[in-house]
Order: structure tokens, then sequence, then C-alpha cells
């Protein structure tokens, strides 16, 4: 009797192995290869699934922004003043930081996927719409705590460094220490 495959349960596990190749191997260790192994399955169910390994890297990277997207739903994104404080405006952003293991996972696939798209051009529409996402999450909170929303820009800026510092071990900030300072950012967009 054959054996019956759920398609939509393969693409996830494979897209799920994916992440974890990326977030920690690095992009450059993704392959189908690198997939099957961690995935336990073989390299033709994979190559079954994906045509490429630029497009599974393309989907892992659309995976970390759902899981960022999952964890915003549960906050108040309508820029609407007075519907955020100090403190639930920074739980916002926080979302987007790598400040433990599940948010430093999604912030390195991401980071990849941006170093890999300054040489693939494939890649440059979905990271420039990432981009624009994230801009328009930072301008919607600072908005709703009464600020410009062109201070959006240099606070998306700092978040941008402190996680690129953070997932390539340049920085070694702690949690705590990237808080403090999009804490600032913000307080001085507040009180600017």
């Amino acid at each position: 009797m054959p054996k019956l495959v759920d398609p939509a349960g393969r693409r996830a596990r494979i897209l799920d192995a994916a992440f974890r190749v990326v977030a920690e191997e690095g992009a450059a260790a993704l392959s189908f290869r690198s997939v099957a192994r961690v995935s336990g399955l073989n390299v033709g169910s994979v190559r079954n699934t994906y045509a490429t390994a630029r497009q599974l890297l393309a989907d892992a990277a659309e995976e970390a922004g759902e899981r960022m997207g999952r964890r915003l739903a549960g906050h108040d994104l309508s820029g609407r003043p007075g519907s955020h404080d100090l403190d639930s405006a920074l739980a916002v952003l926080a979302e987007l930081l790598p400040l433990d293991a599940a948010r430093r996972a999604e912030n390195t696939v991401l980071i990849e996927f941006m170093a890999a798209a300054r040489t693939h051009e494939v890649y440059r529409a979905t990271t420039e719409r990432m981009s624009r996402d994230m801009r328009a999450v930072v301008a919607a909170v600072l908005t709703a705590l009464g600020a410009d929303p062109a201070h959006a820009e240099p606070v998306t800026a700092l978040m941008v460094g402190l996680t690129f510092e953070s997932v390539t071990g340049h920085g070694g900030l702690a949690a705590g220490e990237m808080l403090r300072l999009v804490r600032a950012a913000v307080t001085a967009g507040v009180d600017g």
C-alpha cells in the first residue's frame, strides 16, 4: 500500500528544519542535505517540496516575520494617541528584539536573509517590505505615545543595530541593556 504523505505537514517540517539550520549555522549552511538531516526526511522529499535552497531561505525569513507578527497581534498597533504608555510601548518594541532564544533565532534568520539580499536581488523586495513593516510598527508605537512619527527612523535604526550586534556576536549586550537603550531613544522622541 502506498505511503500517504501530508504535503502541508511535510512542508512545515522542512520549513522548521530550514529555520533551525539558518538560525544555528547560517544561510551558507542551508542546503537540501542539511535540511534533510535536521528534519529527518530524505533529500528527495526536501527537493520535491522546494525547488531551490533560495526559496527555502526566503520562506524561513517569512516564517521569522510571521512569528513576530503573531506576537505583535496581541498588542495595540493602531497608533491611536494615548493607546500606549511607555511600558506598553516598550513591550511592543521588545517583540522585535533578540531578547530570548526564540526572538534571537528569528532575528538571526532575518539578518542572514538581509545579508543574502545584498547579493541576491530576488530577496530585495521582501527585505524592503520587512523593513517598512518594522518602521510602521515603531511609528505606530511612537504616535500612540504622542511622539513625532518621524522619530521612528532613529529608533528603528537603533533597534536594527542592537539586533545586528547581538546576533553577530559583536556586541554581547544583555537584554536589559538593549531595553534600556531603546527606552532612552523612545523617551527622547516623546520629550523632544
